[in-house]
């Protein structure tokens, strides 16, 4: 039977929850959505094959606009997870992650228990960044929550988000910073093997290029010096 976990995603409007969460369900990036109204509701299952245990997600998707901050601590209620969701574009949706949803919210409303995972979304616009991962580290670390850098658009950390939130669920002692180095090695590792795998094929084209060459060459020699 698979354990049911409530998950709230909060942040200012326009920080891309939605797109996280649909993502996440249906692996679908729409540039268009539109801004959540209230609240919505979606699930998903997930296996944790090397633990032997299977999470059923319950993800509530709330709105960012002030008219209906009020309303966030209707949906937060009871939650096991809480993800603190921020555009790496903005200063203003971190500060305000930072002194308003979590201090005056989550802090004061939640169960001492719940599980934070602080979320950087649209990783793909590091070029216009302006808060660097390691403000959104430092407040993870502070609140003893998860780090998770993210990108619906290039799906860039999404599912990695969710199965950390698993895996800190089950060992509470996980670190999300050591499962991303981790991460980081195996794709350096698979980065070292595919182009390893590259250079194999264009030497063994270019060996094969350069026997062809000499096999004609060898070739217009003997028709040159041959018997009349």
């Amino acid at each position: 039977m698979a354990t049911v976990l409530k998950v709230v995603l909060l942040g200012e409007s326009g920080v891309g929850k939605t797109c996280i969460i649909n993502k996440f369900i249906s692996g679908i990036f729409d540039p268009e959505v539109t801004t959540s109204l209230s609240a919505q509701f979606v699930s998903k299952t997930i296996e944790f094959k090397d633990l032997k245990q299977t999470i059923k997600f319950d993800i509530w998707d709330t709105a960012g606009q002030e008219k209906y901050r009020s309303l966030a601590k209707i949906f937060y209620k009871d939650a096991k997870v809480i993800c603190l969701c921020y555009d790496i574009t903005s200063l203003k949706s971190f500060t305000e992650l930072r002194d308003y949803w979590y201090e005056e919210q989550v802090k004061t409303n939640t169960d001492t228990e719940v599980i934070y995972a602080v979320v950087a979304n649209k990783n793909d616009l590091y070029e216009t960044s302006q808060v660097k991962d390691e403000e959104g580290k430092a407040f993870a670390r502070k609140i003893k929550g998860i780090f998770q850098s993210t990108s619906a658009k290039s799906d860039s950390g999404i599912s990695a988000l969710f199965e950390n939130i698993g895996r800190k669920y089950f060992n509470p002692d996980f670190d999300s910073n050591e499962a991303e180095n981790k991460q980081k090695e195996e794709y350096q590792q698979k980065k070292n093997e595919k182009m390893q795998q590259k250079k194999q094929v264009v030497t063994s084209t270019n060996r094969g290029v350069k026997l062809d060459a000499e096999k004609a060459k060898n070739e217009n020699q003997k028709k040159k010096g041959g018997c009349c």
